[in-house]
Parts: structure tokens; sequence; C-alpha cells
């Protein structure tokens, strides 16, 4: 976090303006290292990685609903041995644009 309360990466904050707006949720540091993480109700749901690179948590169930729409998607890895994670790799702010319901749908099933 700098000085002014960021975190030197416009794509995290966006991403953080866009999580909010799904839904109740709140920024602190990661219990996963020192990086910026969002958490519901205590459960930390996202981090960020790397400038660009967020990780995601979805349930199996949240994949399996998104996964037709957003499988292919340029900015949405996922790793099968990571079980409730995906990684977002985001180029810009304006992909959150097309990635709004998947957080939508991570951001309901870790509530």
């Amino acid at each position: 976090m700098n000085a002014t309360g960021g975190h030197d990466d416009p794509r995290w904050d966006a991403f953080v303006t866009t999580m909010l707006a799904v839904g109740p949720s709140h920024e602190r540091r990661s219990r996963y290292g020192e990086k910026p993480a969002l958490f519901i109700e205590g459960r930390e749901i996202a981090h960020l990685e790397a400038p660009g690179v967020i990780d995601l948590r979805i349930t199996r169930r949240g994949w399996s609903q998104a996964r037709d729409e957003y499988g292919d998607d340029p900015a949405v890895h996922r790793d099968p041995a990571r079980r409730d994670w995906i990684e977002l790799l985001l180029h810009s702010p304006a992909d959150l644009d097309r990635l709004t319901r998947l957080l939508v749908i991570a951001a309901a099933e870790n509530t």
C-alpha cells in the first residue's frame, strides 16, 4: 500500500471498486503474504498476486456456473490443481467490464 492508500496498480483498484459494487466486502492484508486482499465475512476471496494478476476464490459450483462463459476468456486462467481459486490476468481495468458476472458469481459463492 502506498502513502495515499493505493497499491500502485490501477487494475487492482478497479477490481476492488467493482467488487464493492457487487456486494459487501472489505480490503485488508492477505493471509497469504504481504499483499492486498478482499474479504467477505472474514473469508479471503481475492488477493493481488502481482501487478495485473489477481487470485479469485470461486467454488467448484461457482466455476460450473461460469465455465461456459469464461472458460476461454484470455483474462481467466483456471488451474484444476488449485481447486477453489482462479487467476485473473488483467491487461487494463476495462477487462473488468466483461468479467463482472464472474465476480458476482464468486461473491455469491463465498457468502
